[in-house]
């Protein structure tokens, strides 16, 4: 048997065009108002603010320095971003549903395993389980409580969806290779039309966020800038 043949180097853009020929793409969204909800997924202060839970902890660990990209990339690019997309979605009467990590009992308990060795236990009356006051909910916007990575797999907005007639999720949020991507897959295998905004999102580090974007970007979900997603609700 011969030995593997190194496989040339090709830029993520061109990998993820050979994966579409290889394997096939899913559908592009037909996006409608009443077709079509925002999910923004963990834009809370546990995870999303320097200051508090994640950075925190990465303060008193210490040797975190990398992480000053991330809390970069949120406050200059996603969280613009988000608000772009979400003036707009309000504008046009579109569901907008916030998702965040917020366990129903004070120690967490009811969390699942690998958010408890994440030390990600957020009673849901906590400052961490807050969401941003940039993306903060307005009116009646459903707000939804998880314990696990993936939406879908720890709450009932598969039927929450079903239930307001949505068939396509535009998913915004953090952290792109971990609960966005949960919510993407989640989305993407029960059907959904999914969109991932990729300059609407991030990560803890830049290759993090760029993997997984070549990784959803060939079969899970339409890759779009803000400037694109805001133009076509603005079509609606």
């Amino acid at each position: 048997m011969t030995g593997a043949k190194d496989s040339p180097t090709i830029s993520n853009d061109e990998l993820v065009q050979k994966l579409k020929t290889l394997l096939g793409t899913v559908p592009e969204p037909v996006l409608t108002r009443e077709n079509t909800a925002v999910l923004v997924i963990d834009v809370q202060y546990f995870d999303a603010h320097p200051d508090t839970g994640l950075g925190i902890r990465a303060k008193e660990l210490g040797g975190m320095d990398f992480l000053g990209y991330y809390w970069d990339r949120i406050e200059r690019v996603m969280l613009p971003n988000i608000q772009r997309i979400l003036a707009t979605a309000r504008r046009k009467g579109m569901e907008i549903l916030h998702v965040r990590v917020a366990s129903n009992t004070q120690d967490g308990r009811d969390c699942s395993l690998r958010f408890k060795s994440w030390g990600a236990q957020t009673p849901v009356d906590s400052k961490d389980a807050q969401f941003l006051p940039e993306v903060w909910p307005e009116g009646d916007e459903i707000v939804i409580n998880k314990t696990t990575e993936s939406v879908f797999n720890s709450t009932n907005i598969d039927r929450l969806l079903r239930n307001m007639g949505i068939s396509n999720v535009i998913v915004v949020g953090v952290v792109t290779n971990g609960c966005v991507e949960g919510a993407v897959r989640g989305a993407a295998e029960r059907d959904y039309g999914t969109i991932l905004v990729e300059d609407a999102a991030a990560a803890l580090a830049p290759q993090l966020h760029e993997m997984a974007i070549v990784s959803m970007g060939h079969k899970d979900a339409a890759i779009k800038s803000t400037d694109e997603v805001v133009q076509a609700l603005e079509a609606l």
